[in-house]
């Protein structure tokens, strides 16, 4: 899993929707609140995280959270916004069952 400008290395037994999860959440309390695709799509992107794992409305928020991570990728003012959506979009890519997803093609 790419993490905030770095490589996080974990054993078989993370939830790595957690982990996606709390690279959305570390950027909500360490966020300098300058630009907002950082300090709001953070916030909403812990929530988002938040509904697909629990089941609700799955398909939309995943076209959300994806938008969500464009915008903060290509909107945020320094590093630390625009690289959050690294880790989140590793782990949707390489672990979707810890979202919740039986196979590839579920979503």
């Amino acid at each position: 899993m790419i993490g905030h400008g770095g490589i996080v290395v974990f054993d078989d037994t993370a939830d790595m929707a957690a982990q996606a999860r709390f690279a959305m959440e570390f950027c909500v309390v360490e966020s300098c609140g300058k630009c907002t695709p950082c300090r709001i799509g953070s916030t909403r992107g812990v929530e988002v995280i938040d509904r697909i794992v629990s089941n609700q409305d799955r398909d939309n928020n995943l076209i959300l959270l994806h938008e969500l991570c464009d915008t903060m990728e290509l909107g945020s003012l320094c590093a630390m916004g625009g690289m959050t959506p690294f880790p989140v979009r590793s782990a949707l890519t390489y672990f979707e069952e810890d979202f919740g997803f039986s196979s590839r093609g579920d979503h």
